[in-house]
């Protein structure tokens, strides 16, 4: 899958595929200087959701920095952000990986 295709598929972002419009929310982007998002909260979004540094330090934020899983007594400091396997078995690449697993309610997102 390119990289285009999986911005058009990913549930979270509203792009057409349409050049000049936002891959995230599809708004058209009325900016000379900006080619992909329309705005510095879309790209911030985008990034949370699919750029794993990103995405791993919102998680840890979002839990107060306490592990989330049912049993986990590990200090905060060796926390794990992610208990789920990966699901292509060689762990994450780009792509929708972080925010498509199901966490503990089985929902979408990120397991801390």
């Amino acid at each position: 899958m390119t990289l285009v295709e999986e911005r058009i598929s990913c549930p979270l972002g509203a792009w057409s595929g349409e050049p000049g419009r936002c891959q995230l929310c599809n708004q058209l982007i009325e900016s000379t200087r900006r080619k992909t998002w329309c705005s510095n909260k879309c790209a911030r979004e985008w990034q949370r959701n699919h750029i794993w540094r990103f995405a791993r330090s919102a998680a840890k934020r979002r839990a107060k920095y306490h592990c989330q899983q049912q049993g986990c007594t590990a200090e905060r400091r060796d926390c794990e952000v992610n208990h789920i396997s990966a699901r292509n078995g060689g762990g994450y690449g780009p792509g929708c990986h972080h925010h498509l697993n199901p966490d503990k309610n089985g929902v979408g997102g990120l397991e801390v």
